[in-house]
């Protein structure tokens, strides 16, 4: 039993070293861009737009690394039935819409 007990330490204090690779990001770059993010599921272009501008972020940086809910802003508007978004983004970024819709 004490092997047991010893084993189950080592194991979870093993888990507990291991480190996580996420970088810091700025609280403030962070809000900006849930509330794009916001602006994608909401199926408003004008939203969308207004988003995108008063970030002062490209469409095209966005395509090269935001990340909705694990997913890119494309996609993540087609899983969230927000066709509107999701085929205007998918214009900015050269993407095709209705292959990505037959690809999920």
């Amino acid at each position: 039993m004490r092997n047991l007990v010893v084993a189950s330490v080592f194991g979870f204090s093993a888990l507990c070293a291991t480190s996580v690779s996420a970088e810091y990001m700025d609280p403030s770059v962070e809000k900006k861009l849930v509330k794009v993010c916001a602006a994608i599921k909401s199926d408003s272009r004008v939203r969308l737009h207004m988003a995108i501008k008063r970030r002062g972020i490209k469409p095209r940086e966005l395509a090269k690394g935001l990340v909705c809910n694990g997913h890119d802003p494309v996609t993540y508007a087609a899983l969230n039935n927000a066709n509107k978004t999701g085929v205007l983004m998918a214009k900015k970024l050269n993407v095709d819409y209705q292959e990505l819709l037959a690809k999920l």
